[in-house]
């Protein structure tokens, strides 16, 4: 049996000739599309991970899962967020661990944009803290990690239903806030000349949080064809 030819280290991309690994599905300079097959980029990704497990390890092909073997994997994942996502729908006011994680990022935004006025400044912790799950998915992207790039998708659409909470809390304010001070969607509201529909606000962030988390669930679902259940590229 003749031995599998071996997978080349970079692939150049045939837009601008930068190199590339073979497993990335867009081009790391210009974001094009390599053209690469997905089948191709599912083994080298595979290689490339048991490589890195067995360093100086020869083999002649990577194992792949089974087709349902990767069905089940992708339909345990979606199960398990899915669940998550439903504890908005029990709890209105929800903050989950993964919000802890959401706000340091959402204080980090009003320092760094707190030189740009007062408008930015409070808006500045909702656009960072949906800025990084933005920037991982955009990294991934760039790498072909599939299943990588999705579940920063989920994030973004998680969230989205985070600062839903807030929105929704702009003239109740019951929400404990950091160090105190402004609650920052009581004065958006205000000066958008929203403030005496907060609810309305609040239940079109959530929309738009549901809709890209119920994308995500679809994406992961359809790769389920083709890539490993849990390679993250």
């Amino acid at each position: 049996m003749e031995a599998p030819e071996e997978l080349p280290d970079n692939i150049p991309c045939p837009y601008c000739g930068a190199a590339n690994p073979p497993e990335s599905e867009f081009c790391g300079a210009c974001l094009n599309k390599t053209h690469v097959p997905r089948e191709v980029r599912a083994e080298a990704g595979a290689a490339r991970l048991l490589k890195n497990a067995l360093p100086g390890a020869v083999t002649a092909a990577a194992p792949q899962a089974s087709p349902a073997a990767r069905a089940w994997g992708r339909l345990a994942l979606i199960t398990a967020l899915f669940l998550f996502y439903t504890r908005w729908l029990a709890h209105k006011d929800y903050f989950s661990p993964l919000d802890y994680v959401n706000l340091a990022f959402h204080e980090a935004g009003h320092v760094f944009l707190g030189f740009f006025g007062r408008f930015v400044s409070a808006l500045g912790g909702t656009l960072f803290q949906l800025l990084l799950p933005a920037v991982c998915l955009v990294h991934l992207l760039r790498r072909g990690s599939n299943l990588g790039w999705q579940l920063c998708l989920f994030w973004l659409g998680q969230n989205l239903l985070n600062v839903s909470v807030y929105a929704g809390d702009a003239v109740k304010q019951t929400l404990p806030l950091v160090g105190g001070g402004e609650h920052d969607w009581t004065y958006l509201l205000t000066e958008l000349g929203l403030i005496a529909h907060p609810s309305a606000v609040a239940g079109f962030i959530f929309l738009c949080g549901s809709a890209v988390i119920f994308w995500s669930f679809y994406l992961i679902a359809k790769d389920a064809k083709t890539r490993e259940p849990f390679n993250f590229g």
